[in-house]
């Protein structure tokens, strides 16, 4: 038993050295609402204001790093949009899965009283911001710790309520993983995310 212990250790050990070995690298991920069963549509319609990425202009291609001991550091970044493309992209599927009906809507000011210039037929109008959208890892010889942080705001404007209601949701886990997989990392970015906009726009 110890020896195959042994063998283990050597084998993961061997495949971070040959993997530091290889320079930085650059992963390429999707951010996506993880969708379920889809409600039949409905009369309700939303109309969905484009969410602002708030990050650093010089973060806004990157959703994440992984340092592999002092040496080398990857990048992940996002595959063919922007974050705030990706996130506006994941309420959609969010409200399509509710049985809406969605339509883009960006001449809302955010206001009550911008509600009043809004088509008639809306049953809300949504707009956000993203706060945080990250994960750091770090590297040793077999394993990885993984740092989330995820805050996304949103303004949801109820067109007869003439009101507009404000929430912020976030996430920050943390988790220990042997060696490191991109595909899980993205798969779990997903879910926090996917989790978040589930509490931010509960009615």
């Amino acid at each position: 038993m110890k020896a195959r212990v042994c063998i283990v250790l050597m084998i993961f050990g061997l495949l971070a050295v040959l993997t530091g070995c290889a320079g930085s690298k650059i992963y390429l991920m999707e951010v996506k609402y993880l969708a379920e069963q889809k409600a039949a549509p409905g009369t309700r319609v939303v109309g969905i204001c484009p969410f602002e990425d708030m990050r650093k202009a010089k973060e806004k291609d990157v959703i994440g790093v992984r340092h592999r001991g002092d040496k080398y550091v990857d990048l992940m970044k996002l595959e063919g949009v922007s974050l705030s493309e990706a996130v506006t992209q994941a309420i959609r599927d969010y409200f399509t899965d509710n049985g809406f009906q969605v339509t883009d809507c960006k001449g809302w000011d955010q206001t009550p009283e911008g509600l009043d210039r809004l088509p008639r037929n809306l049953t809300l109008v949504v707009g956000g911001k993203i706060d945080s959208l990250r994960v750091e890892a770090e590297s040793g010889v077999t394993i990885t710790n993984l740092n989330y942080n995820v805050r996304v705001r949103a303004l949801i404007g109820k067109i007869k309520e003439r009101k507009v209601v404000t929430r912020t949701v976030e996430s920050t886990p943390k988790e220990k993983k042997m060696g490191f997989d991109p595909e899980y990392v993205q798969g779990k970015l997903d879910s926090i995310l996917t989790e978040l906009i589930q509490k931010l726009l509960a009615e």
